[in-house]
C-alpha cells in the first residue's frame, strides 16, 4: 500500500505547491480539486465530492458523488475517507488562498486528523500548516526567505522551546488570545520546536 495520501482540494492558487509531492502517493482529489491534480500532472485515484464547483461528475476517473447538504465539507469528505483506507500520512494541497471560512475549516481538518492519529499538513503555494500536540520535539526544514509562525491552538500551551529562529524561546508559555509566536524568521536550514502540554498550530510563510 502507498504511505501517503495527497488530498487536492479546490482552493485557488494557480501555482504549484510550496513543498515537494511524493510521486508514490494515493491521490484523493476533493471536487474541483481535480482541476489541481491535472494541473500537477497527476492520476487521481479516486474523484470525491457534490460536484457543485466542477458542475458535474468527471468522466474517465473512479468517483464518489455525495449529497450536496450534509455535515462535511468535501475536504473533511476525503480526510474521512483517507483514514478509512488507512492512510496517516495526509497532505492537503489547494487549502490555502480562498475563502476564509474554508480555510479555517481546512485547519480545524488538521486537528481532526490528529485525533485520528494521523498527521496532517496543508500546502499552498506560499505557505503551509500543521498540527504539534503534546511531548513532541519536531524539527522544521524552510528555505532561507520564509518565516515561521506558532499559534497556541489549545488555550495555553507551555514548554515551548524555538531553537535556529531570529527570536529564540525556552521553554515558553503561549495563549489562544496573544500572537506571540507570530512571523519568526528562520535562521537556518531548519527550526526546531517543542511544546510540553497542550496544541500547537505551526505555519511557514514565504517572504
Amino acid at each position: 500500500m502507498k504511505r501517503t495520501c495527497i488530498i487536492c482540494a479546490g482552493g485557488p492558487e494557480e501555482g504549484l505547491p510550496c513543498l515537494p509531492l511524493p510521486e508514490e502517493a494515493y491521490i484523493l482529489c476533493a471536487d474541483s480539486g481535480l482541476r489541481l491534480c491535472e494541473r500537477l500532472g497527476r492520476t487521481p485515484d479516486l474523484v470525491l465530492g457534490d460536484f457543485d464547483s466542477l458542475g458535474a461528475a468527471p468522466e474517465g476517473y473512479p468517483v464518489m458523488t455525495v449529497p450536496v447538504e450534509k455535515d462535511d465539507t468535501d475536504t473533511m469528505l476525503a480526510a474521512r475517507v483517507a483514514l478509512e483506507k488507512g492512510y496517516r500520512d495526509i497532505r492537503i494541497c489547494g487549502a490555502f488562498g480562498g475563502r476564509l471560512d474554508h480555510t479555517l475549516a481546512n485547519i480545524q481538518t488538521l486537528e481532526f486528523l490528529m485525533d485520528a492519529g494521523a498527521e496532517g499538513i496543508l500546502i499552498g503555494v506560499r505557505d503551509w500548516a500543521c498540527m504539534q500536540g503534546s511531548g513532541t520535539a519536531r524539527r522544521y526544514e524552510t528555505p532561507k526567505g520564509w518565516s515561521l509562525s506558532v499559534f497556541a491552538w489549545t488555550e495555553r500551551c507551555t514548554g515551548v522551546t524555538l531553537r535556529g529562529t531570529k527570536y529564540p524561546l525556552e521553554n515558553g508559555t503561549l495563549t489562544r488570545g496573544f500572537p506571540l509566536g507570530v512571523s519568526n524568521a528562520v535562521t537556518g536550514d531548519f527550526a526546531e520546536v517543542t511544546c510540553k502540554e497542550g496544541r500547537l498550530l505551526v505555519t511557514a510563510s514565504r517572504l
